[in-house]
């Protein structure tokens, strides 16, 4: 790293750019941080009943509104193939999720002119302040979207809009397609010098008509608007814009995009805001890192050592989050998938929970009628429904596991067979906003009286941590995957203890009125019970009126305890 660093100002946003431009500005020394419309995805709806729900796969920073420019160029696109795992929506903190509907017979997926029109309203607040925008324009893309919303209840088109790729801010003049190679300047101006150089190698596939404004009781061409190039027919190809306190420069596709871009950015539009560009332009060699003060280049050194140790710290541990997303996405799929994906990742959980016997049986037999998983244990064959859905479960759905768990006895001549049905509901919403548990009255009931099993795989997930806690044991949570109805895989036989009238210390002393049912000792594990989640606490010691004693039963006593917990928490021991 140079010990000059990069340049905190201006601070750059650069949409779809190609490497060279990339690598050209940083070398420039510009801050420049990357986001992308998104890429064209290829949905292969290819029979009438084909569809999917998909997401924008878009990134823009959330503090767009701060940068100085924001350049995109609009002149290439990628392409990608649909990646259920990638482009499917994502899990919602509400009680809704909102997804756009691709069907039969889009082959192609366009997400660039929806995700425009939302920066557009980043792009309008940046221009409220001194900014600039940079679009580099191609043919308009035009684009229809239906945008579907899921909830516990159903599935619906709840609305319908068409966008423009090129309605990228709300002063964007009337367009007209038109595709060409032939331009010329304008007018002269402080960009004639720059456009000339490439003139030869330029293509358009739009123009612009000038806005007009009224004046005086009239009509006139707007002055802040200024033609930068034109067509043969007086058509303009490209612009400047002032608008509002920023400034607009939309061009056409040039062959050489990382020669123009430098030059504009380093020597051209300095020139013309110098309060952008501190440290580019006239004066700005004072502060390029060539010519010191005394005692700076050590400073800068220094600086920049530990930028370096920063981001090789920062490098490892983002490769260990990889690593370990890749290890343990099954949890992830526990509580996201449906299908087969489902079926592995609550495989891979049972095969972790130590059952060594656990089959997949879409893999031995090809029935629609068939458990999806099998599982031999010492107690007797357990047979598992597996569900990932958008909803909640019907009556059918609860019940289907009866049928095959009486048909497994009859085959085995015996009633050792044990059922057990896994639901991944509403599976488009975070699980915390879900029903649970997603299962009626009836259904409860009904599973109790034919003696099988209702469980959610979010129960799995949560059961996870707590082993990993020490509040469960694997031993006991295949102990209760063989009981009826509603299967709990909370630790057995707990005694509320109380909620914290009182916390102090940061969370860790905690003011307990104690109603006499139960005792307490210093050193005792208690078990901390927080929005579904439990962890093992120890009590370090108690208080009772402000002395110290080993042990209480009744009366508002404190306890000081091993880790911090919330004023609502509820406490509880085994018995």
């Amino acid at each position: 790293m140079e010990n000059s660093g990069i340049h905190a100002r201006p601070m750059v946003c650069a949409f779809d750019i190609s490497d060279d431009v990339k690598e050209s500005l940083v070398k420039s020394k510009f801050n420049i941080q990357e986001g992308t419309t998104g890429s064209t995805i290829k949905v292969l709806n290819k029979n009438r009943n084909d569809q999917k729900l998909l997401n924008l796969n878009y990134e823009s920073p959330s503090n767009l509104h701060e940068f100085d420019i924001v350049i995109f160029d609009m002149t290439k696109g990628k392409e990608e193939k649909y990646d259920q795992n990638k482009h499917t929506i994502k899990s919602l903190q509400a009680k809704k999720a909102v997804a756009l509907l691709s069907q039969y017979p889009q082959d192609i997926f366009d997400p660039r002119p929806f995700s425009i029109n939302i920066i557009s309203g980043e792009i309008s607040e940046l221009l409220t302040k001194s900014s600039i925008v940079i679009v580099f324009c191609s043919t308009e893309v035009n684009a229809h979207y239906d945008i579907v919303e899921i909830d516990s209840y159903q599935t619906k088109i709840s609305d319908s809009m068409n966008y423009s790729n090129l309605n990228f801010y709300s002063g964007l003049p009337q367009i007209k397609s038109r595709t060409g190679k032939r331009v010329k300047i304008s007018s002269n101006n402080k960009l004639s010098s720059l456009l000339e150089k490439h003139l030869d190698k330029v293509s358009y596939g739009t123009t612009f008509i000038h806005p007009k404004k009224w004046f005086k009781q009239k009509t006139e061409l707007d002055n802040s608007f200024i033609p930068l190039l034109e067509n043969d027919q007086g058509e303009v190809v490209s612009y400047f814009h002032t608008y509002n306190e920023g400034s607009v420069f939309v061009f056409p596709d040039f062959e050489n995009k990382e020669s123009f871009t430098s030059e504009l950015l380093n020597s051209v539009l300095p020139d013309m805001f110098p309060d952008l560009f501190p440290y580019h332009g006239q004066f700005g060699w004072l502060s390029n890192g060539e010519y010191l003060l005394p005692g700076e280049e050590g400073l800068l050194q220094k600086k920049a050592e530990l930028e370096f140790e920063f981001e090789n710290n920062l490098q490892s541990i983002k490769e260990s989050i990889d690593n370990t997303r890749v290890e343990y996405n099954f949890l992830h799929d526990l509580i996201s998938q449906s299908g087969d994906e489902l079926v592995k990742a609550i495989q891979k959980y049972m095969i972790w929970l130590g059952f060594e016997s656990v089959i997949d049986m879409d893999e031995q037999v090809i029935d629609v009628f068939e458990e999806d998983l099998q599982i031999e244990t010492d107690k007797g064959l357990l047979v598992i429904e597996i569900k990932g859905i958008g909803g909640t479960s019907t009556d059918k759905a609860c019940s289907q596991i009866s049928k095959i768990k009486y048909r497994r006895a009859e085959e085995r001549g015996k009633f050792d067979v044990f059922g057990l049905y896994i639901v991944n509901h509403q599976r488009y919403m975070a699980p915390k906003s879900r029903t649970n548990p997603p299962f009626t009255e009836n259904q409860l009931k009904d599973s109790v009286r034919e003696k099988r099993g209702l469980l959610t795989t979010y129960d799995l997930y949560q059961a996870y941590f707590m082993i990993e806690k020490g509040v469960l044991s694997k031993c006991d949570v295949r102990n209760s995957l063989y009981e009826f109805g509603l299967v709990s895989l909370e630790p057995k036989d707990l005694i509320l203890i109380g909620t914290p009238s009182e916390i102090f210390k940061n969370g860790t002393v905690a003011i307990l009125n104690l109603s006499g049912n139960c005792t307490i000792t210093k050193g005792t594990t208690l078990i901390a019970r927080k929005d579904g989640g439990l962890s093992n606490l120890v009590v370090d010691s108690i208080q009772l009126d402000g002395v110290d004693v080993d042990e209480a039963s009744s009366g508002e006593v404190g306890i000081c305890l091993s880790i911090p917990i919330k004023k609502s928490t509820e406490l509880l021991m085994k018995a």
